[in-house]
């Protein structure tokens, strides 16, 4: 039993619990982070079988915040970072029958038999001038809708949000989803004059901020290797296997009851927490401390899928795979998949030599009940929708199959309002931080992003303690700084 009382204990070892963890650490104040499984990293989930490196969980990163360059900047030493082949550049849809390279140009959305000609008319027009949003919260389709058409709506936009939130576009919020597209919507009325101001504006600005990574991201050990350095940054006071049962708080300190890997009892106690689990088991352990915010959480939607892996000899496979793979809009309501990805063109070093690697997804809002599935029958499903289309012959030389219960938050209408009303409630607790995918991102980015976020928050309310009575408040001696 750990009698210590640490400044902070992070409980959840995802991306968001080990980013503030490590930052916290970095600035000097006493914290460790406790994590129910056997390793950190949520989600993020490298195995290696077969010669085939998989990816249980994301596939890859595309660094678009300085949050997420500062954690690469730390650990530079430990890893090493692999870009996508540029094949990638090149998406397809399935539409029709058969799977259509989605039009980057003019030229080519003119010929493409992926939307028809009125649409391709509505969505020039929907770019140069089209109407703006108003003052009440649209759902992503009704705001493709407004500037682009339905047929849009439900082929290209549908398709792409299959492929990131695994969601249904009638339901999600754009403002909660994609905040900076919903600011865009609201000021601009032509895209193109804005996307041009943009980047003059970037172009102006690149000689202040250079970055280092452009483009989509992998590292040679996987994404389980950024998130298994970060831990390792983190030593001894990162502590696996260690599921958290009760929460409690007296006397300004939190205490937590614990269950230990060799299935004892133990403690940790602490004058800050912060709760980086997912949203299931925070809503579940911090009912007795927070009542309204733990309901408030148990009602934010989300969703389940799986990631099924297909290995091939390469003479097994008629289709070229020159992209990064081909995502189903929900137009397509037959199709079984919510999407497919070509692993081993975007990194080669996915597969054996001579060999072919294809993660398949299933499940989403497309199909709730695919969890329930036996991994036969997966596979099955799979290898029936894709034979035909990506001419293969034969049987797979390698089949894993990765669930993710209820793993992807789906931000419905209303959620920026539901998260403000959480903050508030987390507010009236002294030293409690909340972090997570739940909240305002679900991307490897946004979760990097809110854990930084988390990190500074906490660094803040120590430094506030220093200038109150000292009575019962934290023992601090020194200020701290966290810097992203």
């Amino acid at each position: 039993m750990d009698t210590k009382v640490r400044d902070v204990v992070v409980v959840g070892g995802g991306i968001s619990g080990l980013t503030s963890a490590w930052h916290l650490k970095k600035a000097g104040i006493d914290v460790c982070l406790v994590e129910a499984t056997s390793e950190v990293g949520g989600c993020a989930q490298t195995r290696r079988h077969k010669g085939f490196l998989l990816e249980k969980g994301p596939f890859n990163v595309i660094v678009r915040d300085p949050a997420f360059e500062a954690v690469l900047d730390d650990i530079a030493t430990d890893i090493h970072i692999v870009p996508a082949d540029p094949s990638a550049k090149k998406r397809y849809i399935y539409r029709y029958g058969k799977i259509h390279q989605v039009p980057t140009g003019p030229m080519a959305l003119a010929t493409t038999g992926l939307i028809g000609l009125g649409a391709k008319f509505r969505l020039l027009r929907g770019l140069i001038w089209s109407r703006r949003s108003g003052t009440h919260e649209e759902t992503i389709a009704q705001a493709a809708t407004r500037r682009f058409g339905v047929e849009v709506s439900d082929t290209l936009v549908s398709a792409a949000i299959s492929g990131i939130l695994a969601g249904d576009v009638t339901q999600l919020s754009l403002a909660a989803c994609f905040p900076s597209a919903g600011r865009v919507d609201a000021v601009a009325r032509s895209l193109v004059a804005y996307g041009l101001r943009a980047a003059i504006a970037a172009r102006r600005n690149a000689s202040q901020r250079k970055r280092k990574w452009r483009g989509l991201i992998s590292f040679d050990n996987g994404l389980g290797g950024l998130t298994g350095a970060m831990g390792k940054r983190l030593g001894d006071d990162l502590h696996t296997q260690c599921q958290v049962k009760s929460v409690s708080h007296s006397d300004q300190v939190y205490e937590l009851s614990c269950r230990m890997a060799d299935g004892s009892a133990g403690s940790y106690r602490a004058r800050s927490l912060v709760w980086a689990t997912s949203a299931s088991v925070a809503s579940t352990l911090l009912k007795p401390l927070l009542p309204r915010s733990a309901k408030l959480i148990t009602t934010i939607a989300s969703t389940s899928l799986i990631v099924l892996h297909l290995g091939f000899r390469r003479p097994q496979i008629g289709h070229p795979l020159d992209g990064f793979g081909f995502l189903v809009p929900r137009n397509e309501r037959e199709f079984p998949l919510l999407g497919v990805l070509f692993a081993d063109s975007v990194f080669p070093h996915h597969a054996p030599p001579d060999h072919r690697l294809i993660r398949v997804f299933i499940g989403g809002s497309r199909d709730p009940n695919a969890i329930e599935k036996t991994d036969g029958e997966l596979k099955d499903l799979a290898m029936g929708a894709l034979r035909g289309l990506l001419q293969i012959s034969g049987e797979p030389t390698m089949v894993d199959v990765c669930r993710h219960p209820s793993a992807i938050p789906q931000y419905h209408l209303g959620h920026l309002e539901k998260i403000e009303r959480v903050r508030d409630q987390v507010r009236s607790m002294p030293g409690l931080f909340l972090t997570g995918n739940y909240l305002d991102g679900a991307s490897l980015n946004d979760c990097v992003r809110l854990g930084a976020k988390c990190a500074q928050e906490v660094a803040a309310y120590f430094d506030r303690s220093l200038h109150e009575p000292s009575e019962g408040k934290p023992n601090m001696e020194t200020r701290h700084n966290v810097a992203v």
